[in-house]
């Protein structure tokens, strides 16, 4: 890859992939072409991969994803492939318009802008009055597939930050909604899956029952994150970890608003160009015949998810 994609909803800063690069000693010449030849290589020779063609510029932002190392790329895309095949029901669809009916309940958008330290921040926020029910998590976990895959086709950040405005929302009924297994289907997905980095979490509420969910989120959360996660009473606050340049106008920030933000988003993500990807990605899932039932214990014995469906000889 020579360069950052150009004239996309997601924009970049001046020598982005250079610093990117650096961070993991990848920045000498030849080095990122040798670390994705080695994974290149690797995926040729994995029986169990349905699908072993892959853009290089793919592969190439799944080592960043990666910090840098070969051996973590490979584990991380054997992952996401055989959540494909584990967990079907969160792989189903390819056009975002699918959830039209959705855009009025909760608005998820990556900001265009990045961090001064090169991080991607994810703004999710609920409506007022929206009827929660596990059902909601479902879609949405189906709805944020289509943002992940997007990402990893076009983005190039060092991490992510994500904020969650909870400040509409009565907080009993999303304790009551929050279903630790989906909770932790979830974060597999985007940290083991994806390779998200988070760097941080920030929920946004005024209700004093906040503790309690960030209770149910450590436990699904490793230790790490779990230890970053903030809650925010105002948006003063939130200004002491995200620059209020690059956050939209309702949040006391420079960009436009959150729904003039999602709609340029989801016109991006609608594109026929992008649906055709959804498909192409959707099908690289794994044959777990061709798996030893040894490594698939090893690596996923213990997740949480039903396994019946699955043929490990």
């Amino acid at each position: 890859m020579e360069q950052l994609p150009k004239g996309t909803f997601l924009k970049f800063k001046p020598n982005q992939l250079q610093e990117i690069r650096k961070l993991y000693d990848l920045d000498k010449p030849g080095r990122i072409d040798e670390a994705v030849d080695l994974l290149v290589d690797w995926i040729k020779k994995q029986d169990h991969f349905r699908i072993k063609e892959f853009p290089r510029e793919y592969l190439e932002r799944l080592i960043i994803a990666s910090k840098g190392s070969v051996e973590r790329a490979k584990a991380r895309f054997d992952k996401i492939c055989t959540f494909r095949t584990l967990w079907p029901e969160f792989f189903t669809v390819s056009d975002i318009h699918t959830f039209a009916n959705y855009w009025c309940i909760f608005n998820s958008v990556f900001l265009p802008e990045l961090t001064d330290d090169l991080y991607r921040v994810n703004l999710f926020k609920l409506s007022p009055k929206v009827p929660l029910n596990s059902n909601l998590i479902l879609e949405y976990i189906r709805y944020s597939i289509i943002m992940c895959e997007y990402l990893r086709k076009q983005d190039y950040p060092s991490g992510f930050l994500i904020i969650l405005d909870y400040r509409d929302v009565n907080f009993m009924d999303l304790l009551k909604m929050a279903s630790p297994t989906q909770i932790s289907q979830m974060m597999n997905l985007y940290t083991e899956g994806y390779g998200m980095r988070i760097k941080g979490i920030h929920i946004m509420t005024t209700s004093k029952m906040s503790d309690a969910f960030v209770a149910v989120l450590k436990q699904v959360l490793s230790k790490k994150v779990g230890g970053r996660i903030h809650v925010h009473m105002d948006i003063e606050s939130l200004h002491e970890f995200v620059p209020k340049k690059i956050l939209p106008s309702e949040y006391g920030g420079s960009a436009v608003s959150i729904e003039e933000l999602r709609d340029s988003f989801l016109e991006e993500l609608s594109t026929e160009e992008h649906i055709e990807y959804m498909k192409f990605s959707q099908s690289a899932s794994t044959d777990e015949s061709k798996r030893t039932k040894d490594k698939f214990n090893e690596n996923y014995i213990g997740m949480p998810g039903s396994f019946r469906t699955l043929s490990v000889d």
